[in-house]
């Protein structure tokens, strides 16, 4: 009797710390609905982007890039401190315009924002093919067509920091994982790290001096300079 007794108590011990498991383990879907609440909550935001992108090549380049955007308002802009080849440029992505100034040429040039050739193919791309000119933090929108995991989970000072992998759905494409780091403090990416086929990384991109709804000047975000030359190769 004893021993049948303890075999019970064994048994739903394990299917106790089975269950306990099961509860605590993080679910994907969770996660990315916060990160989507976190992100849609954003009245405004400044913060800047460091780190580095890689060619083919291997050639690193150094990047540093003030942002500042108002989301509720389409607007967001972008002044380029490094690569030093492109330094004290700037893009405002404006509604449905995006501006980009060269600061050697004083010019400001004008396109469609949803044009996909704008900046060069910068924007990414949107529905049927064209640049999309949404100002987002919502990785699950941003990586629609990539299969989202939980990688890692650590936890410090009441804080579970998130390691998500976003794994594309094309085989083909040249970007195969994207790794974002996401603390649950705010529900927002802090960094991304792109990778390629082969495992190598072609970009890694670090949030730095984070600051949210400080009430941002919707006029002093979209500034350039006012002598500028203006070149406008929006579509008719």
């Amino acid at each position: 009797m004893l021993r049948t007794t303890f075999r019970t108590l064994l048994l739903l011990a394990l299917l106790a710390s089975v269950a306990l498991a099961a509860a605590q383990k993080p679910d994907v879907a969770k996660v990315l609905d916060n990160i989507e609440a976190a992100a849609n909550a954003i009245q405004d935001t400044s913060f800047t982007v460091t780190g580095k992108l890689v060619d083919a090549d291997g050639t690193v380049i150094p990047l540093e890039v003030d942002i500042q955007a108002i989301p509720p308002k389409h607007l967001a802009s972008a002044y380029i401190v490094q690569p030093d080849a492109l330094a004290d440029n700037q893009i405002v992505l404006d509604g449905n315009v995006v501006k980009n100034y060269t600061f050697l040429t004083n010019q400001v040039t004008l396109f469609d924002a949803n044009d996909p050739d704008a900046l060069g193919g910068l924007l990414p791309a949107g529905p049927n093919g064209q640049g999309s000119p949404q100002i987002s933090f919502d990785l699950g929108a941003i990586f629609k067509g990539y299969d989202a995991t939980i990688k890692n989970v650590t936890s410090s000072g009441g804080v579970d920091t998130y390691l998500l992998d976003f794994a594309n759905k094309d085989a083909g494409a040249t970007i195969q994982h994207v790794e974002a780091t996401v603390p649950s403090n705010d529900w927002l990416p802090h960094r991304l790290v792109f990778l390629d086929k082969g495992g190598r990384t072609v970009a890694d991109l670090n949030v730095k001096g984070l600051k949210l709804d400080q009430g941002l000047d919707p006029k002093k975000v979209a500034y350039l300079p006012p002598d500028a030359e203006v070149i406008d190769n929006r579509k008719p």
